[in-house]
């Protein structure tokens, strides 16, 4: 059973412009110590930021709260498999609120946008 369905596209351009303006402070909003890392391996980084970024406005999106009072950015981390495939690990909060939500990602993008679906089962 589908208990909730979310997408999200975002330009990467909007998330290469806020990390060259907002620097570190951004990316600390925004990703976890883990997530930076990981999209820090790249020469360009920026699609892996945007990747990641979309894939938590729809994870935020698939329990129909967005971000705010209930969910924050650095509660919801996006992580990869050994084999590359993306999965989601949520803070105790967001465990606590939602009773361990599962939760299946789907993160695509190329040079000029990236989307993500999120599927909570």
């Amino acid at each position: 059973m589908i208990r909730g369905l979310g997408n999200d596209i975002v330009g990467v351009e909007r998330v290469r412009k806020s990390i060259e303006r907002y620097g570190q402070k951004f990316l600390d909003k925004i990703f976890t110590p883990t997530e930076q890392e990981y999209c820090l391996r790249f020469s360009d980084s920026a699609p892996r930021f945007a990747g990641r970024f979309s894939a938590k406005e729809a994870v935020a999106k698939v329990f129909g709260t967005g971000f705010g009072e209930h969910i924050s950015f650095l509660e919801i981390e996006v992580l990869n498999d050994p084999a590359g495939k993306p999965y989601v690990v949520f803070s105790e909060k967001i465990n606590k609120i939602f009773q361990k939500p599962s939760v299946l990602i789907s993160i695509s993008h190329n040079e000029e946008y990236a989307t993500s679906v999120a599927i909570w089962q």
